[in-house]
């Protein structure tokens, strides 16, 4: 599936990725999260871009480090806001996705959207559907029920992906939530 979408200064950050990726950093990535929700469906409001990634390198301590990727960003003179980098005025988290089986299946899954004329992997609807249920929060359940109302949902994909990850009962627990069943 390709789709074009055009976004202020987003090729920016998608150049310093690829970057990572050749400075042997990161290895896969996906763009998740609410700047997702918005390739696949209407604008809605965030502040931030959140990247699902594996590191070239598996970590061997017991506690992930985000080090490599600080590094790289002090070297390129980005600045932090908390968790945050600022990569060409997008407030940008990483989040390293090895430790999780749906969000590592969701990067392996990942569709490659054009954004700002660059390749760019987006994770897709049906999984960011699972890891918001996953994650629970009120603001998930809301990007939930704008996926659900939009219509837009494989069902039978999700379910599948619910089943994997044991998220099924959660789902039927929760769908009241966000459907009108």
């Amino acid at each position: 599936m390709k789709n074009h979408i055009s976004s202020t200064r987003i090729g920016e950050v998608l150049s310093v990725l690829d970057e990572m990726r050749q400075a042997g950093i990161v290895d896969k990535y996906a763009i998740g999260g609410a700047f997702a929700a918005i390739l696949h469906n209407e604008p809605i409001s965030t502040i931030d871009l959140d990247i699902f990634f594996f590191f070239k390198e598996k970590q061997s301590s017991r506690v992930l480090s985000l080090d490599p990727i600080y590094e790289f960003a002090k070297g390129h003179g980005f600045s932090f806001d908390h968790e945050f980098i600022n990569i060409h005025g997008w407030l940008v988290q990483f989040v390293e996705a090895s430790h999780s089986k749906l969000w590592a299946e969701a990067i392996e899954n990942a569709l490659s959207l054009s954004i700002d004329s660059r390749d760019a992997f987006v994770i897709d609807k049906e999984h960011l559907v699972a890891m918001w249920l996953f994650a629970g929060r009120a603001k998930d359940y809301q990007k939930i029920a704008m996926f659900v109302d939009a219509n837009i949902l494989d069902n039978e994909r999700l379910t599948k992906i619910l089943e994997r990850h044991d998220l099924l009962v959660k789902w039927e627990t929760e769908k009241w939530r966000f459907t009108n069943e």
